[in-house]
């Protein structure tokens, strides 16, 4: 009889034993060690990108603060090449482009209205359109030539407010220093940066009363030492009082200015002095308007005496420069006519609402008290 090759174990030898149970135990023990591992590790590792992200946050603040203001004209140059410069340069191209074009086609019709009718071989009504298309031609051209050169004007402008912007180096810039270090002439740097004020080309900047002094964001404008040691904020009546009176002043400057400066400047002045004279007026009898012309008192008024005295101090020249600088300056005060009307109308619309309610509050107590127009319906049971 075959043996089983399989010999039975000894119930007295010491072997261990395992159970389904135990071998189940381990495995769960091993399953959250290892678990326990990997957490530890990832939380490690989120940790570790955490902190590295912080760290770029902080050093980019840093940065930021360190250095706002390089940040900000570097966005203010570029906004204004690829904006105005550069729309600027797209008017010049295509003026002079179109003016290039007319200019050539009205003299190929000029040469061919000189060569006459026999020796075009064509009939005199044939004849008659190249005269006819030189006519035509010729204001384009010249039209389109004017385009150009505003165009090109407006191109050096901005180009010139870039280089301002270059070499300022902190939020408070000296004029004279600006014009020393771009090399431009000071006369001419005022002019730029008057306009570029006035226009909102340096958007927020703002010009001391002396102009000595460039702003590149109001915010950052400081009040001289003699007015910051000032006790008391002037109330709202003193405000108004202290407007009135520079603005009688002012009206009577520009009376004094009449006959000076030419025709056309004396009825910009008659304007100006109209649109002046409204606003004082109603500031007057809305002080609590005071806050919305303030820039009108502090600024404006100062300036356009400032542009009168210069136009005046000329004397009666008639050199290149001197009737440049009267042409600029006539032109500014059409602008400035145009500004101060705005300026009253918006004064006007604040209060239009206010008004209307008013009447309507008192149409409809007069109603009530038979008090109107209308005494067949008001007293017919009377």
């Amino acid at each position: 009889m075959a043996t089983h090759p399989y010999k039975p174990s000894d119930p007295s030898e010491d072997v261990p034993r395992y159970t389904g149970i135990s071998d189940l135990d381990d495995i769960l023990d091993q399953t959250v060690s290892a678990a326990s591992g990997i957490g530890a590790r990832v939380l490690a590792g989120i940790s570790g990108v955490l902190e590295q992200v912080g760290d770029a946050i902080d050093a980019a603040r840093n940065q930021e603060t360190e250095q706002p203001f390089s940040k900000w004209k570097r966005r203010l140059d570029r906004r204004l090449q690829n904006g105005k410069q550069g729309s600027a340069l797209s008017i010049a191209v295509t003026g002079w482009t179109l003016c290039a074009g007319f200019g050539i086609a009205a003299l190929v019709m000029f040469i061919l209205s000189a060569v006459g009718p026999e020796s075009l071989g064509v009939t005199q009504e044939e004849f008659m359109v190249f005269p006819i298309l030189m006519a035509c031609f010729t204001p384009f051209s010249v039209g389109f030539g004017i385009m150009g050169g505003v165009g090109v004007r407006q191109y050096r402008y901005f180009g010139r407010l870039r280089q301002y912007l270059r070499v300022a180096r902190d939020w408070v810039s000296d004029v004279a220093a600006l014009a020393h270090q771009t090399m431009i002439d000071r006369r001419q740097v005022d002019k730029d940066l008057h306009r570029a004020v006035a226009n909102g080309d340096l958007p927020d900047a703002l010009l001391d009363e002396a102009a000595n002094t460039l702003y590149w964001d109001e915010a950052r404008y400081v009040q001289p030492a003699a007015e910051a040691r000032q006790e008391e904020t002037p109330s709202a009546a003193e405000e108004t009082d202290h407007l009135r009176g520079e603005g009688q002043d002012f009206l009577a400057y520009l009376d004094a200015c009449a006959g000076r400066l030419g025709p056309d400047a004396d009825e910009e002045l008659a304007q100006m002095r109209k649109s002046c004279a409204a606003i004082l007026g109603f500031v007057h009898n809305h002080p609590e308007q005071m806050g919305k012309v303030r820039r009108f008192q502090e600024y404006y008024l100062p300036t356009t005496r400032k542009l009168l005295d210069t136009a005046q101090g000329l004397g009666e020249a008639d050199v290149q420069h001197a009737q440049e600088i009267r042409r600029d300056i006539t032109g500014i005060l059409h602008t400035l006519n145009q500004a101060y009307s705005k300026l009253y109308d918006t004064l006007l619309q604040d209060i239009s609402l206010d008004v209307s309610t008013e009447i309507d509050t008192l149409e409809t107590m007069l109603r009530q008290d038979g008090l109107t127009h209308d005494f067949e319906t008001d007293f017919k049971n009377g």
